[in-house]
C-alpha cells in the first residue's frame, strides 16, 4: 500500500516488512518506528544528504513531539542515564579513572531541599555575630572593578558585534546586577584564610597573602574564580532570556532584543568558552571539574523547566521537582563556586564541605525569594515585569503551595496558564492562600542552614559578613 506521506522510496523499501503502512505507524506516535526512521535516514545520508536535511518535513509533528517528550522525560530524571557514565573501563584507562568523579559532593542526593522545619532564630542572627559586618561595603572596591576587568581582560574578540553582545551586561549602562556570586567567592576566600593559622586578620584586602603550603598566586586565582562565576551566570542570562522570551533584564532591553536571538545565543556560548579557558588556566583539576559541573546543571535545570511536572504527580512531588530544578538553575552555581574557592586554597575537607553547603542554601533561599518578588515586586524594583514566571507558563513555589489549598489551580498549572484570565485567577488564589508565606518561610530555613554552615569557620569580620549576606538575601525587596 502506498503511503500518503512524501517518504523517501528507500525508507519504504527498507521497512516493507511492516504489517501496516509506515504512515499508520507514525500517526500513532510509535516511538520505535520514529527511532527506526531517524536511524535509517541518518545512514542514508552517506548517499543522499538531502533526505536527512528534509527529515523535518518527512516526520509528522506528532512523532517529533513524541520523541521530544520521551527525551525530556528521561533527561529530567534525577538519576537519568543521560547525566552519568556507568562504564567501568574506558579507552586508555584500566580502572575507569576517566569516568570517576574527583569530588564526592558532585553526588549530592539533594534530599535537603524541601524542608518542613520552622525558622529557628530569624530575623535574629546566630550568637556572637557582628551586626556591623556589611558584605557589600567589604567587597565594594573589588566588585567595582570586576566588570571592567572582565570586559577589558577576559572578553577579547575581534568581531565587533559579538564583542558588544558578550560585554553587554558588563558595560556601565547595563551593569546593575547585584554580583552576589563573585561577592560570595571573594568574601569566602578571605574568611577561609582567616580560619587558618595566621596573624594578619586585620588586613582589609579580601585576598590575603598565601601561606607557605598554598600556591603563591592564590590571590590572583581567587579573583579570577570570582570573575569566572559571574561570566557563567551572565551567559546563562543570555540563554534564559531567549528561551523565555524576556524583553527586559536589569531594567534594560535583554541582549536578544538588542542583537537578535542568534547573536544572544552565540554571545552566551562565547562567554562560556572564555570562562572555560580561564578555568583551565587555574590549573586545578578539582576546581575545573567542580565549576564545569555548573554548566551541566544549568542545562539540566532548563530541561526540567521545559518538561515540567506530570499531571499524576502529587503536590509534594511537584514541589520537590521544582526545588531540584531551582538547585540546578540557581543554587549549583553558588554552591560549586564557593566550594571551588575552598578547593583553590587547599583548605581542609570540612571547610570545603561548609563552603559548599553555604553556597547551596543561599542559592536555594535566593531563588525562593525571587519567586515571591515576582508577585510582590514591580518593574521599577525588579528591572523586569512582575508575574513574568506566570506569563511564561511557570508554576513557582507560591503557586505550588497555593494549589495545596486550592486544587482548582491544578488545571491552570497543567495548561501553563495559557487561557485568558488564567494568570489573573492564579494570582487571586495565591493571594488568598499561604503560598507566599510558606515560600518565605522555606527561604528563611535555607538561609539559616547557610548561616549554620559558615559559622563552622573561625570568627572574623568576613565570616560574619557572609552570615549577614544570607540574611540580606531573604530580606531583599529587589
Amino acid at each position: 500500500m502506498r503511503s500518503s506521506l512524501p517518504i523517501p522510496r528507500f525508507l519504504l523499501h527498507r521497512h516493507r516488512h511492516l504489517q501496516r503502512p509506515l504512515h499508520d505507524k507514525l500517526i500513532q506516535n510509535d516511538s520505535t518506528t520514529a527511532s527506526i526512521l531517524y536511524k535509517a535516514t541518518a545512514r542514508r545520508t552517506k548517499a543522499s544528504s538531502s533526505a536527512f536535511l528534509n527529515l523535518h518535513s518527512v516526520v509528522p509533528e506528532s512523532v517529533r513531539e513524541s520523541v521530544k517528550s520521551s527525551f525530556l522525560n528521561e533527561a529530567a530524571k534525577h538519576d537519568s542515564r543521560l547525566w552519568r557514565n556507568d562504564k567501568n573501563q574506558v579507552n586508555g584507562s584500566l580502572d575507569g579513572d576517566v569516568d570517576r568523579p574527583l569530588s564526592t559532593s558532585l553526588l549530592d542526593p539533594l534530599d535537603d531541599l524541601y524542608l518542613t522545619d520552622s525558622p529557628r532564630y530569624f530575623p535574629n542572627l546566630p550568637s556572637h555575630v557582628s551586626t556591623l559586618a556589611d558584605p557589600f561595603a567589604l567587597a565594594k572596591l573589588e566588585l567595582d572593578s570586576l566588570s571592567n576587568s572582565i570586559r577589558e581582560d577576559l572578553i577579547g574578540t575581534s568581531h565587533p558585534v559579538l564583542n558588544q553582545a558578550a560585554s553587554y551586561f558588563f558595560d556601565k549602562s547595563a551593569d546593575s546586577g547585584k554580583k552576589i556570586r563573585p561577592m560570595m567567592v571573594m568574601l569566602l576566600s578571605r574568611a577561609l584564610s582567616d580560619s587558618s593559622e595566621r596573624n594578619d586578620t586585620a588586613s582589609p584586602s579580601l585576598f590575603a597573602t598565601p601561606m607557605d603550603w598554598q600556591r603563591p598566586d592564590l590571590p590572583q586565582a581567587q579573583r579570577r574564580l570570582a570573575e569566572i562565576s559571574e561570566m557563567i551566570h551572565t551567559a546563562s542570562l543570555f540563554h534564559d532570556d531567549v528561551i523565555d522570551g524576556s524583553d527586559l533584564r536589569r531594567g534594560v532591553p535583554s541582549v536578544h532584543m538588542v542583537f537578535g536571538n542568534k547573536m544572544a545565543i552565540l554571545a552566551g556560548d562565547y562567554l562560556l568558552a572564555r570562562a572555560s579557558i580561564c578555568l583551565a588556566r587555574l590549573r586545578n583539576v578539582h576546581v575545573v571539574e567542580c565549576m564545569s559541573t555548573i554548566i551541566e546543571h544549568l542545562v539540566r535545570g532548563e530541561v526540567m523547566q521545559m518538561r515540567g511536572t506530570k499531571e499524576k504527580d502529587s503536590s509534594n512531588e511537584r514541589v520537590v521537582y521544582y526545588l531540584r530544578k531551582n538547585f540546578y538553575k540557581t543554587a549549583s552555581l553558588m554552591a560549586n563556586s564557593c566550594k571551588s574557592a575552598a578547593l583553590l586554597g587547599d583548605y581542609p575537607l570540612e571547610y570545603v564541605d561548609a563552603a559548599y553547603r553555604y553556597g547551596k542554601h543561599v542559592g536555594m533561599a535566593f531563588q525562593l525569594v525571587d519567586d515571591v518578588l515576582d508577585f510582590e515586586g514591580s518593574l521599577m524594583s525588579l528591572g523586569k515585569p512582575s508575574l513574568a514566571d506566570l506569563k511564561a507558563g511557570l508554576a513557582t513555589a507560591p503557586v505550588l503551595f497555593a494549589a495545596e489549598e486550592f486544587p482548582e489551580l491544578n488545571p491552570l498549572i497543567e495548561r501553563k496558564f495559557k487561557q485568558d484570565g488564567d494568570a489573573e485567577r492564579a494570582v487571586d488564589y495565591v493571594n488568598d492562600s499561604r503560598g507566599m508565606e510558606r515560600t518565605k518561610e522555606l527561604a528563611i530555613v535555607h538561609a539559616e542552614l547557610a548561616m549554620d554552615a559558615i559559622m563552622e569557620l573561625y570568627p572574623s569580620e568576613h565570616r560574619d559578613s557572609l552570615v549577614q549576606l544570607a540574611k540580606k538575601v531573604v530580606s531583599r525587596t529587589k
